[in-house]
């Protein structure tokens, strides 16, 4: 079966998420954790696409947008 980037990475993150909670998500993070399912380039324009992105430079980091935990109702999916 075949899977397209973008929607591999999104999965990636989601697990992340689930197993780590407490850490942020950075795109080395995600990078490491995909294991080259994408290079970092790639992988920081879908996060900056689908979350939020929170400062700058190699201090930045993504997290979810308001309106996707109010559907999720906090909950990760």
């Amino acid at each position: 079966m075949k899977e397209n980037v973008d929607n591999a990475v999104l999965r990636c993150v989601k697990e992340f998420r689930v197993l780590f909670p407490d850490r942020k998500i950075t795109t080395n993070a995600i990078v490491d954790w995909c294991g080259g399912i994408g290079s970092g380039k790639v992988v920081q324009r879908i996060l900056g696409r689908n979350y939020e992105k929170k400062g700058r430079g190699k201090a930045s980091y993504y997290q979810a947008c308001q309106m996707e935990e109010k559907m999720n109702g906090g909950q990760i999916d």
